[in-house]
């Protein structure tokens, strides 16, 4: 129900411990499943075997049956008794990758990348069923599909040709990802499961691949492509059938409107340039994607407005007592109360209809700009400068007219072309600072008169660019050059710290003041701001991408190095507080002191863990900003914004893993302390009435099967990776002993840390071996398999093995011989592993590796045991 200003207080406060409660618990969870990663990356040598296989199978244990403790002892607690055994199992989900990544890191087993998503996926099924949550469902899509992609790539195609060429490969991930939605579709309708997320995400999936490979494979009516053509006409009617008469859910739809309009624009493109055109084919497609976007546009709206056909709820959860996020009453049976928004400035489209009007016009700019380039229009600078200010002002002047929404949508392309045109003409500007200027006051002048929200967000990202090229001025004035486009180009990475991070802090300090400003002014004005909020906020984390973090012990340091950069630092790690304390203190006399006060000082002191990884605290600052703004995108922007920044952390090679792992971790352990917290310290403080304590129900069929799917899912995977550690130390202690050539190079592995490719040179011999004598290849395979086989070796006067010939049985072979199977990968020949894994920073150690020494069996199975030297001596 909703609720004046006077009866808000106990809702207000009630929301807010919810918020921290379940933040501090999924945060810490992402934080420590990361920190796992990490570690095991690190591949610490001063850990025995034992030991580090004991750790993780110790933590994922504990994390399993805490969750079905927490399953069976929370039962009669409404809204917990999902969240926290779904939060756990989660955590496990993410150490089990975590182990098997360890197992293949530990033994070289050489096996195929794929393998271990599989097996991963494999295992975490039964963990899936039992949570019955959202976040675990969607690890195990996110853990499936890139086991699939991984198979595809090795077995058929390389990466591009899977999510790009036509072909089976794009059918097969596209039909797995529509089962998948089929599946979900039919849980949500038998079992009420939630549909914000998963059914948008499996959506995506599949119109993303077959449009893809539509516009970047052969031509469509030729070919393979006409297999995709006819799977993506199937999806886009089927699925445009069902969520518009089914289950409407305008995301969906926006999602295969967004496909047609790439579709038709590949279309007539193809039948454009058999007339040959030339350039001036880029004005019709230009004039037909921003038709059908506002078509498009329309007709969401329009069915926005009409009411959904009656489905029963399957997100059946209590409206939001602030900021549009689900709270669980705070007594059984007690209504929840909702605060009333804020009344609106003006009617805005959606969000998702304002993508498809911004793709549009991005796209539209594209072919323009390709126009421009090469119809010979424009072939001087100057000439790119004063037509840019041209389409400016036209584009600017149609938006202020009474236009219909094409030509609205024409002025927008205009203008942000006009915009790119001009910085192309300052491109060889004498001064870096007054380009910048002239670029920064151009994009605000654009912003501020013209009255369209996707040409305010496209030239708020050009005031974002200006103002960080400032930035970059004012912070390291050494590091740039006269010359514009030098700058860009040439910039020294190694700076990253002392260039990106301070502009990544300083727009990150400013989204926050846009987007609090912005709901403090309230109507036209705090309406005008958003745009240039959402501009600032992409580039920000675009940028922190850029930037590399410092620990508090390089604090000192980094003060005599650059002082302001070292109070840009500072000021980025308190800013979540910050974020936290502006939001809170409007609420002070709703709160309670330990919510108002406690979480900026728990946000303080969690600024030291932030430091070495700053997006995680611009993440955790658009949650507390989105939830007390009452803005919900905001929240699930920085869900995801945490995730990416997760990933690309892992890859920076800055920070080493190892104290990755120790700030991730310890993060984690204080934000499970504090969610700890916020159960006790209201009932210590006597702020809130504990629940009456009754006899637990007794425990239904579906718990106990739940229990007991947890129980022998956790069995399943002890068995599992012990099962194969046993197999693997069978191998090595009785193995014969085999000694290969290689040719080392250095990369990192995904989620089992630094590693050297390795080419053996038996590997070329077998190459030799198949190419000169019978193939097993089949050529009319779909997928281009072929089977495994053996090489025969024989050890020369240096004991090193030499290849004798291949065959596909391990026998026959005389007892000199060593059969060795090998594998054959995108073409080519993989013996043993194609990887050597050794702890992070000891590249230069096994650069002079010039042999591997492996362990084989009888059955022509091996194990990669350690490299050695010219000299045959391990190094």
């Amino acid at each position: 129900m909703q609720v004046g200003t006077e009866r808000q207080a106990g809702s207000e406060l009630h929301a807010w411990r919810q918020f921290l409660a379940r933040s501090t618990l999924w945060l810490g969870v992402l934080l420590l499943g990361s920190a796992a990663v990490c570690w095991v990356a690190a591949n610490w040598q001063d850990m025995t075997k034992v030991q580090r296989f004991a750790s993780i199978q110790g933590l994922l244990a504990a994390c399993a049956l805490a969750a079905a403790w927490a399953g069976m002892r929370l039962r009669a607690t409404p809204g917990v008794r999902r969240s926290i055994p779904g939060a756990l199992l989660a955590l496990a989900g993410i150490l089990l990758g975590a182990l098997l990544a360890l197992l293949g890191q530990t033994y070289q087993t050489g096996a195929d990348t794929w393998e271990l998503f599989a097996w991963w996926a494999v295992l975490l099924l039964p963990w899936a069923l039992a949570a019955a949550s959202q976040a675990v469902w969607l690890l195990w899509v996110l853990v499936l599909n890139v086991a699939m992609a991984l198979w595809l790539g090795e077995r058929a195609f390389d990466w591009w040709m899977v999510f790009g060429g036509p072909g089976a490969a794009s059918l097969i991930v596209a039909a797995l990802n529509l089962v998948l939605l089929l599946a979900w579709e039919t849980a949500a309708r038998r079992w009420r499961a939630s549909t914000l997320f998963g059914p948008r995400i499996l959506a995506a999936l599949t119109i993303s691949v077959l449009v893809v490979s539509l516009m970047f494979g052969d031509y469509i009516l030729r070919g393979l492509g006409t297999a995709n053509g006819v799977a993506w006409l199937a999806v886009t009617l089927g699925l445009g059938f069902y969520y518009q008469r089914g289950r409407r859910d305008l995301v969906i739809l926006a999602m295969l409107a967004a496909g047609v309009i790439c579709v038709s624009l590949r279309v007539v493109g193809e039948w454009l340039l058999r007339l040959e055109p030339g350039v001036w084919a880029a004005l019709p497609l230009a004039a037909l994607l921003m038709a059908e976007a506002v078509w498009a546009a329309r007709w969401l709206r329009r069915l926005g407005a009409e009411p959904a056909a009656p489905v029963a709820a399957a997100d059946a959860e209590p409206a939001a007592a602030s900021a549009g996020n689900a709270v669980d009453p705070a007594e059984s049976g007690a209504p929840v109360a909702q605060l009333a928004p804020a009344a609106a400035a003006q009617a805005d489209p959606p969000w998702f209809v304002q993508c498809l009007l911004g793709l549009s016009a991005w796209l539209a700019t594209l072919l323009l700009l390709v126009f421009v380039a090469f119809s010979g229009v424009i072939t001087t600078e100057e000439g790119a400068l004063v037509a840019g200010l041209v389409l400016c002002a036209a584009g600017v002047a149609v938006l202020r007219s009474d236009a219909g929404p094409f030509w609205r949508q024409c002025g927008t392309a205009m203008a942000f072309t006009g915009q790119i045109l001009i910085i192309y003409g300052l491109s060889s500007s004498t001064s870096f600072t007054n380009a910048c200027l002239f670029v920064l006051l151009m994009a605000a002048a654009v912003y501020a008169l013209g009255p369209d929200a996707i040409l305010r967000f496209l030239s708020g990202l050009l005031i974002a660019l200006a103002a960080a090229g400032l930035i970059w001025r004012g912070v390291a004035p050494e590091l740039m050059r006269d010359d514009l486009l030098d700058a860009w180009l040439d910039f020294d990475v190694a700076q990253a710290t002392f260039v990106w991070l301070p502009i990544a802090v300083t727009g990150a300090w400013a989204t926050a003041v846009l987007f609090t400003l912005g709901r403090r002014l309230g109507g036209r004005r705090g309406h005008t701001l958003q745009p240039l909020a959402w501009a600032f906020l992409l580039s920000v984390q675009g940028m922190v991408w850029l930037a590399s973090g410092i620990s508090a012990q390089q604090l000192p340091a980094m003060w005599q190095l650059n002082p302001r950069t070292a109070v840009l630092v500072t000021a980025g790690a308190v800013l979540p507080a910050a974020a936290a304390l502006a939001v809170l203190w409007p609420r002070r006399r709703m709160l309670t002191a330990g919510v108002t006060w406690g979480v900026p000082l728990a946000l303080l002191v969690l600024a030291l863990f932030w430091l070495p990884s700053p997006g995680v605290g611009f993440a955790l600052a658009w949650l507390l900003l989105g939830f007390g703004l009452n803005q919900p995108r905001l929240v699930i922007f920085g869900v995801l914004s945490l995730l990416a920044y997760l990933g690309v952390y892992y890859y920076q090679l800055d920070v080493p893993l190892l104290q990755k792992a120790l700030w991730l971790g310890g993060a984690a352990v204080l934000l499970f302390l504090l969610r700890g917290l916020v159960w006790l310290v209201p009932r210590l403080m006597r702020t809130q009435t504990a629940a009456a304590r009754g006899p637990l129900p007794p425990v239904s069929g579906a718990l106990r099967w739940r229990t007991l799917a947890i129980l022998g899912g956790l069995a399943l995977v002890l068995a599992v990776a012990n099962g194969g550690i046993w197999q693997r130390e069978k191998l090595l202690a009785s193995g014969k002993v085999v000694i290969l050539e290689l040719a080392p190079v250095d990369p990192r592995s995904l989620m089992q840390g630094d590693y050297m490719a390795l080419n053996f040179a038996a590997s070329r011999e077998v190459t030799r071996l198949r190419l000169g004598g019978e193939s097993q290849r089949d050529d009319a395979s779909i997928l281009g398999y072929e089977p495994d086989g053996y090489v025969m070796l024989a050890r020369d006067e240096r004991g090193v093995a030499q290849p004798l010939r291949i065959q596909s049985e391990v026998h026959p072979h005389t007892e000199g011989e060593v059969p060795l199977r090998y594998r054959v990968r995108n073409n080519g020949v993989r013996i043993v592993t194609n990887a050597y894994f050794f702890p992070e920073g000891q590249a230069e150690r096994y650069q002079v590796a010039k042999y591997g020494e492996l362990r084989v069996a009888e059955d022509g199975e091996a194990l990669l045991v350690r490299m050695l030297g010219a000299d045959l001596q391990p190094l």
